[in-house]
């Protein structure tokens, strides 16, 4: 795993499905290019994710990229975070214990990945501050994170740089571009 950089979440495999967003008819470049970073190692998932997707692609053809998510080391950081987040970590756990977000973002951050996610940015509710609105983009964000996403995290465009981190897809598509240059 020496060469992975990006850790893939599930809404990412789902856009470069056949008749989706990003499909290979529509953006070939960015399919090809998507594909590369998976077999050259560079992009990689985890098992929860591969759940979630269960399709005859990915799944298949690339499930070497799919690692294991529950490891005792990894078990360590998932308590360690659950314990400097106990709102997200004991909500999610009761409410979608089998949600890949959690599982994802333990491993991203105890590997020192950056997720790559079209989830945006929520930040807490302005009517009341005291609902707390929880994704992977916002909880990176709490654990230090640089987040870019395309809606609320713009001010982050080309920040993200190396490590822990959490980018939309078209900044993945923009930072892999710039270092092909």
């Amino acid at each position: 795993m020496s060469k992975a950089k990006y850790l893939i979440d599930t809404n990412i495999f789902l856009r470069f499905q056949s008749g989706e967003e990003y499909d290979r008819e529509c953006f070939p470049t960015h399919y090809d290019n998507f594909l590369k970073l998976l077999d050259d190692g560079t992009a990689i998932s985890i098992d929860k994710v591969k759940d979630e997707l269960d399709d005859e692609f990915f799944c298949v053809e690339y499930e070497d990229i799919f690692k294991a998510s529950i490891t005792n080391e990894i078990t360590e950081t998932y308590n360690n975070l659950r314990s400097r987040i106990p709102d997200y970590f004991d909500t999610v756990s009761v409410e979608n214990p089998f949600d890949a977000d959690q599982y994802i973002i333990t491993y991203a951050y105890h590997n020192n990945l950056c997720i790559v996610t079209q989830d945006e940015y929520l930040s807490t509710s302005i009517i009341n501050p005291a609902i707390k609105k929880y994704n992977i983009p916002t909880i990176c964000d709490y654990l230090g994170a640089i987040c870019v996403d395309n809606r609320d995290k713009k001010d982050n465009i080309g920040k993200y740089n190396d490590g822990f981190g959490c980018i939309c897809l078209t900044e993945l598509i923009k930072i892999e571009h710039l270092m092909k240059q």
